[in-house]
């Protein structure tokens, strides 16, 4: 993405520096200084919170390929810019208005130190003068690693270029080299592309891809995911209008299924049943992907003209391109403390369990404050086993409801989001996933953590409220099983120690990429593929560094952001890697 101080000329771009990093302070004095309801006040209070301190964050973006100054740059720059200012501003707003110390001189302080270190601080991997500047697709590296060993360096001045014939491919740098074409005509068993994994984020991009007339197998049960992992009676947290699963032609919405089986019509008050819900993904796939073959791929791996896929029937089919849709699963998170106990049967993560009245009777300490925690707790309390909630939160939280269309509406307008609506932040970037990608690495990692913030569903509300121990600003830092218990070590908010001794712990701390766990992959395979924080690098595509090789879903969401993490993200990623392997094709 474009920075502002990259188009400017070299004479101004210093003083544009010193000019941001002395804007939060300028409007701080103007806060402290000038009347309430100045007009001078407001003006230069609004300037800096809508500019400056996104201004100051895109130097940290990589730039685009305009090398002049045209209107594109411009209007790219300030957009990017505006979109940066509000989120650093709801980042900083958030954390005082959750502990009840807002204050507007609050947040402006903290956006001015913001915005002065983001403008004065040296951008990590600078360009020097006269260096090449970066392909608009490169992926961002990972902090702390080095160039590409495999990349030549250019030519010395005085040294005297190879004079041999290049018989190789050219390709932009940053960009995964070409497949060398084979001499022959393609295998006669080779197809075009295989898509592994029959969920929302499977069963969407192949159906945009036979919209495109492209040659593909699709590999996975429908639905196997949520049908195998996810607890009985659980209702979906995404309001029916954004669970829809994407398809290029109108008719398939999670409305359109209720109509066709003579259900009641879907709307945003009424949450929707988990087995509802996988029964909607079985009708898309029926109607749409008729030609699931219901295997499993076991190894996936590089093979001369594409990726050989080992299946459990023995079949080793060869594919051009690897759509992987696995889903989430295999990047279930535990943390360190309890792998003791999970060795020992005593600890687990939710998508082990498919049925929670197993623990009928028994103590289980849930750990977490989002969805999934309040839901399994409150699950277990209905199946008479007694949780206790362990949050590092300082409170519990739950969504609004959606506005009833009278005097609720003007209540709660908010934005719209995959949640529905009042998440003002995770409705902004799940409408930019394009714009999520150019963001520097810790930036987008920092979004996925804290977009959009733990809570439970509005509708949960009810149901969990006072129903069982909740115990907030815990930090659990160490876990001893023994004699068929646990003994939680607890951290409070103010430091003090505490134990909890139960008989199961379930972590429902979400889910982190890390392809080193997706067993899918051959080893070789796993291991050329180039990662930042443990999730593969993609282009704007969803291609990772293995030509053909596309990942999709939750994996993607490091390099696009939160929509990944939703269904509603299905038609963004469906269509981009459509376009990626078309254009592939034409190749």
């Amino acid at each position: 993405m474009t920075t502002l101080p990259t188009s400017l000329p070299a004479r101004w771009r210093r003083p544009s520096r010193i000019a941001l990093a002395l804007s939060g302070w300028l409007a701080l004095a103007a806060t402290l200084a000038l009347p309430d309801a100045g007009v001078v006040r407001v003006l230069v209070v609004c300037v800096f919170l809508l500019l400056c301190p996104g201004a100051a964050a895109t130097r940290w973006a990589r730039p685009t390929p305009w090398h002049g100054k045209g209107w594109p740059l411009v209007v790219e720059t300030a957009f990017l810019a505006v979109l940066l200012s509000l989120c650093l501003a709801v980042l900083a707003v958030e954390p005082f208005y959750l502990t009840g110390t807002f204050t507007s001189t609050r947040v402006i302080v903290t956006l001015a130190a913001m915005t002065s270190l983001l403008a004065l601080l040296p951008t990590p991997g600078s360009r020097r003068a006269g260096a090449r500047p970066a392909a608009p697709d490169d992926p961002s590296p990972a902090a702390g690693t080095g160039p590409d060993p495999t990349t030549k360096p250019p030519h010395e001045p005085d040294t005297k270029p190879d004079t041999k014939p290049d018989t190789t491919a050219r390709t932009a740098p940053g960009r995964p080299p070409a497949r060398p074409r084979s001499p022959g005509p393609p295998p006669d068993d080779r197809i075009a592309v295989a898509v592994v994994g029959a969920g929302p984020y499977g069963l969407a991009t192949a159906c945009h891809l036979q919209a495109a007339r492209v040659r593909l197998r699709v590999f996975g049960q429908a639905m196997e995911s949520w049908q195998a992992h996810m607890p009985d009676g659980m209702l979906l947290q995404t309001v029916p209008s954004a669970s829809a699963i994407a398809t290029p032609e109108h008719g398939h919405t999670l409305a359109d299924f209720r109509a066709a089986r003579g259900l009641p019509g879907a709307d945003d008050h009424r949450p929707v049943p988990l087995a509802e819900y996988i029964d909607y993904g079985r009708w898309f796939q029926e109607r749409l992907v008729s030609g699931l073959e219901p295997c499993r791929v076991r190894r996936i791996r590089a093979a001369e003209g594409g990726f050989r896929l080992l299946l459990d029937s023995g079949e080793e089919p060869l594919a051009a391109s690897v759509v992987l849709a696995t889903g989430a699963v295999p990047y279930a998170y535990v943390p360190g403390p309890l792998r003791a106990c999970v060795a020992a049967g005593l600890a687990s993560h939710p998508s082990r369990h498919r049925d929670l009245r197993r623990f009928t009777g028994e103590r289980v300490a849930v750990l977490g404050a989002g969805q999934s925690a309040l839901e399994c707790a409150t699950l277990l309390h209905e199946a008479r086993a007694r949780p206790t909630v362990v949050a590092r939160t300082s409170a519990v939280l739950f969504d609004p409801p959606p506005p009833n269309g009278t005097g609720e509406r003007s209540r709660r307008p908010g934005p719209g989001s995959p949640l529905g609506r009042g998440h003002a932040l995770l409705g902004a970037v799940s409408r930019s996933g394009a714009a999520c990608r150019r963001l520097p690495a810790p930036l987008r990692m920092e979004l996925l953590r804290a977009v959009p913030r733990p809570s439970g569903a509005w509708w949960l509300k009810e149901r969990a409220a006072g129903r069982f121990p909740v115990l907030c600003g815990r930090t659990l830092i160490a876990a001893e099983p023994g004699y068929g218990v646990v003994r939680l070590r607890l951290l409070d908010e103010h430091g003090r120690p505490e134990d909890l001794v139960v008989d199961h712990v379930l972590a429902a701390t979400g889910y982190r990429v890390d392809i080193r766990r997706l067993d899918v992959l051959d080893p070789g395979l796993r291991q050329s593929l180039r990662v930042f924080a443990g999730a593969p690098v993609l282009t704007a595509g969803f291609e990772s560094s293995a030509p053909g090789l596309y990942f999709t879903g939750l994996a993607a969401a490091p390099s696009f952001g939160p929509l990944l993490r939703f269904v509603t993200g299905t038609g963004f990623a469906a269509r981009r890697v459509t376009a990626a392997v078309t254009a592939g094709k034409r190749r």
